[in-house]
């Protein structure tokens, strides 16, 4: 049975648009039955489901009303005040169908404390004598399997490792030691649907949650038991000795506490699991963060003869395969790993192979450098281990201890003279890893012990490189004092004057030109550090590579100069600096854009003040004809078109597209740059590849002020004209201003031109119901009959106007217009 809920039809929702989607939530909350419904609806329409991953949301929690209707789909009857019974449940729909396996249960307790409901039931069991008490011994037999009790293992006969567990465990139980696999399956498969469920061949409980309980039940009942014969996981999941309780274990459901007097069975377990190579599990329990517990631990490892001891040491893990980074970890690696230094002490003592290392290669004292463990670097260090001795990544200890910035391990391990320039397999030494994080002590010492300072990775980055870089002065002093060559560059050209330089290192670029580096030398774009710096506007830089006497006209492979750089983004202190360098201010990028362009583009005013008193080609345009004044008189800047217009700029200048600076400037409302060219006598005639003049597209963009102006240069008419265009384009502000039409009809236009689709000015006087204007074209003669609709269309149009009222003066103008029109109707 399936009760839509929000959550639901959101992943309905989601998968609308996503091709596979995952639920997240707590255990029993119903993910499972949401995802298989889910899926069972998209089958049957041809989708193929693939899960993944979604984040939980507390938005699309259970509210009070679809708990209600779960229970009552489940239960069959309402629960009042759900929500506070189950406040602190969140696997609620878990319960509800679980609620059915009960007998004679108060639905409230059970919603209130549902696994004391189950406790009571187990107790109850356990009363009943025998038949409880095998019910009861073959559940345990299924948590000792960690939920995973294969039916196969009640098959054949009893092997000596099953005779042991089964004799343990019914006695536990108090029966019959002597009871058979086919007894015990027998009651485990009356449990069915209750407790158990068998999927597969695996016999497990109807949920992990009800699992979880168990555990914690018979490890409250039969602690010895399950710390005898349970899985080993369970060993490392679910045990925690008192004294070890923390803030991250205590909030752990169904935890087992391990009884004082219980700890030596539970430790004897642990070396138990150890000796048959479960080493990593063994060492990976939360118990051994404890000093106490590991007190204890030793303590035990130290009674066991002494070719006990060796051997423990010397296991191998067996159990992690060989795919993971784990397999075959020892006990010196694991404990040098979390630091356990008591433990490294007994393991040291006992005859251990100190180089023994995982499948991957890892040492105990590669993982020591790693994490920082100092005593414990000390203590393997005694025992002459091989300091050379990488992983299969080629990570050696003292490469691990100087990216990771351990100074005291450092300075241990450059005691045994390691190799010091010894590369991982990307080529990263150990001097290159300091430089990279900024470990300046430890990059000292690497640089007394002379290393290879040239000592590139495979992508040719140096430490000299890498610290310019990233700017740390110290270890860039250091290693120039070892003659670390200022022109050594990566794969990709870059070198370490440009990287400080283009990064603003002012301290580092001082050092560098000290050393006399090649400024002109660029990367693989042909960036030099000149450029750089004045692209990103670093003037002290600037001014110390200029005393070296760098190319000023130097360009990227773009054709940007540094000139053209800092004129672009507005560097004015930078561009002051260069031009008293003499460059040539006319050297344009690929795309022949100037300084000077470029600065007037982007509104730098005091830039193209200084360009021009260098005498700058003014109508020097790029490669689609952009001159500029154009891109002034475009853009609004007035003083910059001043200044343009100075130097006698070409006013007509156009794009490739026919554009001149009149034309964008008229287009875009510039008044007093349309007057200043104006002035200059621009033609007003002029027009673009589409055929559009100044006065068209002033009149398109409602611009009523230049219209004025440009119709005081008398513009020829066109078949276009700013009248038609003007009423076609709706701009009330021109088409309803009657002084406009005047002006309009002083050019002597054609008054009856027409639009694409036959339409003509007074066609659009009458749709917009202006009567003064309506007056004016019909008494300039203007044809009512040519529009595409009938002839009647304008008188219609003013009889039927929404927003007109045929009073004294609408209806005069309609007789006006209907006497002017009265001798073309039929």
């Amino acid at each position: 049975m399936f009760v839509p809920t929000r959550a639901s039809d959101y992943v309905m929702e989601c998968l609308q648009d996503n091709s596979c989607v995952t639920l997240t939530a707590p255990s029993g909350a119903g993910k499972s039955f949401i995802a298989r419904h889910t899926a069972l609806i998209l089958q049957k329409t041809g989708y193929q489901i693939i899960p993944v991953i979604q984040p939980v949301t507390e938005k699309l929690g259970l509210t009070s009303v679809e708990k209600s209707i779960i229970a009552n789909t489940y239960i069959g009857k309402s629960i009042k005040d759900i929500d506070d019974l189950s406040h602190n449940c969140d696997f609620f729909p878990l319960l509800c169908s679980l609620y059915n396996t009960q007998k004679d249960v108060d639905v409230k307790e059970y919603f209130k404390r549902p696994f004391h409901v189950y406790k009571s039931e187990l107790d109850r069991l356990c009363e009943h004598g025998d038949e409880g008490n095998y019910k009861i011994c073959s559940l345990v037999i299924c948590v000792l399997f960690n939920n995973q009790l294969e039916e196969r293992w009640f098959e054949g006969k009893v092997t000596d490792a099953q005779r042991h567990i089964i004799e343990d465990t019914c006695n536990a139980c108090k029966i019959n030691r002597s009871t058979s696999k086919a007894k015990l399956k027998k009651e485990l498969e009356t449990l069915d649907g209750t407790f158990i469920c068998k999927q597969n061949g695996i016999y497990k409980t109807v949920h992990d949650k009800l699992f979880d309980f168990l555990v914690h039940y018979f490890g409250e009942l039969i602690i010895e038991c399950l710390i005898d014969h349970c899985d080993s996981l369970l060993v490392l999941e679910r045990f925690i000795w008192h004294t070890s309780i923390n803030d991250e274990t205590s909030n752990i459901d169904f935890i087992i506490k391990i009884p004082d007097d219980c700890l030596a069975l539970y430790i004897q377990r642990l070396i138990k699991d150890w000796s048959v190579g479960k080493v990593t599990i063994v060492f990976n329990n939360t118990n051994l963060q404890v000093s106490s517990f590991r007190q204890n631990l030793l303590e035990k490892l130290k009674q066991l003869n002494k070719s006990k001891q060796v051997s423990l040491v010397n296991t191998k893990d067996t159990m992690i395969p060989k795919t993971r980074s784990g397999s075959g970890d020892t006990p010196l690696i694991l404990t040098c790993y979390y630091g356990y230094t008591d433990m490294v002490h007994w393991i040291l003592r006992n005859d251990v192979v100190v180089d023994k290392y995982r499948d991957n290669g890892t040492t105990g004292l590669l993982m020591a450098s790693q994490n920082g463990h100092t005593d414990i670097v000390k203590l393997l260090l005694e025992k002459n281990p091989d300091v050379n001795l990488c992983n299969n990544d080629g990570l050696s200890p003292l490469l691990q201890a100087s990216q990771n910035g351990h100074t005291d391990i450092v300075k241990l391990l450059l005691e045994r003279n390691p190799d010091i320039n010894l590369c991982d397999k990307d080529g990263s030494s150990p001097l290159l890893q300091a430089r990279a994080k900024g470990h300046t002590d430890i990059a000292k010492l690497l640089l007394e012990r002379n290393p290879d300072v040239h000592l590139c990775d495979k992508d040719g980055l140096s430490p000299l490189l890498q610290a310019s870089h990233n700017g740390h002065t110290d270890i860039v002093k250091l290693l120039l004092e070892r003659n670390s060559d200022v022109n050594l560059c990566d794969k990709d050209g870059l070198r370490p004057l440009l990287q400080a330089s283009q990064n603003g290192h002012t301290d580092i670029v001082k050092l560098l030109l000290e050393k006399n580096p090649d400024v002109n030398l660029g990367d693989k774009d042909g960036l030099s550090p000149l450029l750089q710096a004045s692209q990103n506007g670093h003037t002290d830089i600037v001014k110390f590579l200029l005393e070296r006497n760098p190319d000023v006209n130097l360009c990227n492979n773009n054709g940007s100069s540094p000139l053209l750089q800092a004129s672009s983004n507005g560097h004015t202190d930078i561009a002051k600096l260069l031009l008293e360098r003499n460059p040539d201010v006319n050297l344009c990028d690929k795309d022949g854009s100037s300084p000077l362009l470029q600065a007037i583009q982007n509104g730098h005013t005091d830039i193209v003040k200084l360009l021009l008193e260098r005498n700058p080609g003014v109508n020097l345009c790029d490669k689609y004809g952009l001159s500029p004044l154009l891109l002034a008189s475009q853009n609004g800047h007035t003083d910059l078109v001043k200044l343009l217009l100075e130097r006698n700029s070409d006013v007509h200048l156009c794009t490739t597209d026919g554009c001149i600076p009149l034309l964008n400037a008229s287009q875009n409302g510039h008044t007093n740059i349309v007057k200043l060219l104006l002035e200059r006598n621009s033609d007003v005639d002029l027009c673009d590849i589409n055929g559009y003049s100044p006065l068209i597209l002033a009149s398109q963009n409602g611009h009523t002020d230049i219209v004025r102006l440009l119709l005081a240069w008398d513009p020829d008419p066109c078949d276009d004209t700013p009248l038609s265009t003007s009423y076609v384009n709706n701009n009330t502000t021109i088409t309803n201003s009657p002084s406009f039409v005047q002006h309009s009809l002083k050019i002597k236009p054609d008054i009856n031109a027409q639009t694409f689709d036959g339409c003509n000015a007074l066609y659009f006087s009458a749709w917009n119901g202006n009567l003064k204007i309506t007056k004016l074209l019909l008494e300039n003669n203007a044809d009512c009959n040519i529009c595409t609709y009938s002839k009647q269309f304008q008188i219609d149009t003013y009889k039927h106007h929404p927003t007109l009222t045929l009073e004294h003066e609408t209806k005069s103008c309609c007789d006006y217009l209907m006497e002017k029109v009265s001798s073309h109707i039929a």
